[in-house]
């Protein structure tokens, strides 16, 4: 297997000193609220391309399309050695339902795999505002419901662990309650980083109200349960690990979702990371600490599989 450093003293030690070293490249991350959503999403695609430079290498990489209820979904698996069949994690990406793709994300998918043996399958869902809730959620048990019976040509076996970040924490959140809502027990567990799960906040800053409000589309009430995942039922779900920097402005929303699992018998972790903003996995190539949260996820992730397909 291909061996993964964290890049040692190549890596800063603070998020200030990697922030200024990322501003220095004169890209900066898109607002959607000042340019057109394609201009936006343009920019965005070069404002990941800058956190995604001299990308750790990998055995393969294989891109499927995979149906749904809503045309073909593309999915990327990303195999850190060919060994055997491998046990395998589910990658939802963030960027506020609107931005992203297969390759905005790179090294958060080739890290995770390498430093977690598994094979990582990322989802490329259709994005907000063209498309709302539940079309992401299908597309995401969709890709779950292929991926566990095309295990063999795929190289994969047992329960996934399904990883969101950010909007995609929400999403893969959002499908775990669909999913036991329909008794299909498929989950490992549930890895969500810095969780947008709370749904629309009327004193939250304007880029967030935009992110709800295209998430919902002009039918669904900022209230419904279905759509809204800690307005929904948390009981009954998979073991779940939450991690959020103590700098994020949506901090609160990873909190509840611990405290409301409690409530309902569950024993989630909770771990708040020092001086760390929200989005900080992209960072994992120029900054330490996210780098070591990443690792931390993956000795829990270990577990979960291990307590699943055991």
């Amino acid at each position: 297997m291909t061996e993964l450093s964290s890049g040692g003293d190549s890596l800063f030690a603070s998020y200030s000193e990697a922030a200024k070293a990322q501003a220095e490249s004169g890209i900066a991350s898109a607002d959607p609220l000042k340019l057109a959503i394609e201009q936006a999403r343009a920019q965005q695609d070069l404002y990941f391309q800058t956190l995604n430079q001299d990308l750790p290498q990998v055995a393969k990489i294989s891109d499927l399309k995979v149906p749904s209820p809503h045309g073909e979904v593309a999915i990327r698996l990303v195999y850190p050695d060919l060994v055997q069949a491998k046990s395998y994690i589910v990658f939802v990406r963030g960027a506020g339902f609107w931005a992203g793709n297969l390759d905005s994300h790179a090294r958060t998918m080739r890290s995770l795999a390498l430093l977690s043996g598994s094979v990582v399958c990322a989802i490329d869902y259709r994005r907000t505002p063209e498309f709302h809730f539940p079309v992401q959620r299908n597309e995401i048990v969709s890709v779950l419901d292929y991926l566990q019976t095309h295990q063999e040509s795929l190289g994969i076996s047992g329960s996934p662990v399904l990883f969101g970040e950010s909007a995609g924490a929400t999403l893969a959140l959002s499908a775990a309650q669909y999913l036991r809502d329909q008794n299909q027990d498929q989950l490992a567990g549930l890895v969500l980083f810095y969780n947008n799960a709370g749904g629309f906040k009327p004193n939250a800053r304007a880029y967030s109200q935009w992110v709800w409000k295209q998430y919902l589309g002009p039918h669904l009430a900022t209230d419904d349960p279905q759509a809204v995942p800690l307005l929904g039922d948390l009981s009954r779900l998979p073991p779940v690990w939450i991690g959020v920097g103590e700098d994020d402005p949506l901090m609160t929303d990873s909190q509840k979702l611990a405290e409301l699992l409690k409530v309902h018998g569950q024993d989630p972790i909770l771990r708040v990371y020092q001086a760390l903003p929200h989005g900080f996995l992209m960072w994992t190539g120029s900054l330490q600490p996210a780098f070591n949260a990443l690792q931390e996820s993956v000795e829990a992730i270990k577990v979960m599989h291990e307590s699943k397909n055991t």
